[in-house]
């Protein structure tokens, strides 16, 4: 009976780890919603415009964030529901008073009749460290996968709320 018991130790404690993300008091919301301004990006080549519309703070999980929005695509426009989860935070060189704050994020289309998908992917925020001189000032970037649930056919993606020279060159964790 000790045996077993031991043996299924390591598989709780692995699932019982949690985020250790340090800004967990502090909210996100403001520079997700980007002042429903939305962000613009690309798919394939293809242009593609994401806003989200609300977005809640995970009561239970103060690093998740909640979203609901929309996204342009091929000129449909499409809901989305998903979450971004925030990991890391590092100084940024040479500007004492910003940070980068790192994350995953999944954003799941509610049509799959209407070729619909899924993104998947990494996001970066750069944002003053002091929450009263934050306001919305950020410079966010999502990048990864876009996935097509009709065709299958997966897509590297980018968007964000500024123009990218190269993208090819931004920093994800």
């Amino acid at each position: 009976m000790k045996i077993i018991v031991l043996l299924f130790f390591p598989f709780f404690t692995f699932y019982a780890q949690a985020n250790n993300f340090p800004l967990k008091d502090q909210d996100f919301t403001k520079i997700i919603l980007n002042e429903k301004l939305g962000f613009n990006g690309e798919i394939n080549g293809e242009k593609v415009d994401v806003k989200f519309e609300t977005v809640s703070k995970d009561a239970k999980k103060p690093e998740e964030y909640l979203v609901k929005g929309v996204y342009t695509l091929n000129g449909k426009t499409l809901k989305c529901t998903g979450k971004l989860t925030f990991n890391f935070v590092f100084n940024v060189k040479d500007q004492p008073n910003e940070m980068l704050v790192f994350g995953d994020f999944q954003l799941n289309g509610t049509q799959p009749d209407i070729d619909d998908g899924f993104f998947k992917g990494k996001f970066r925020i750069q944002t003053k460290k002091d929450v009263n001189e934050r306001g919305n000032y950020s410079t966010t970037t999502f990048k990864g996968i876009y996935t097509n649930l009709e065709s299958g056919k997966e897509s590297e993606m980018w968007f964000s709320n500024f123009s990218h020279d190269d993208i090819s060159k931004v920093i994800f964790k």
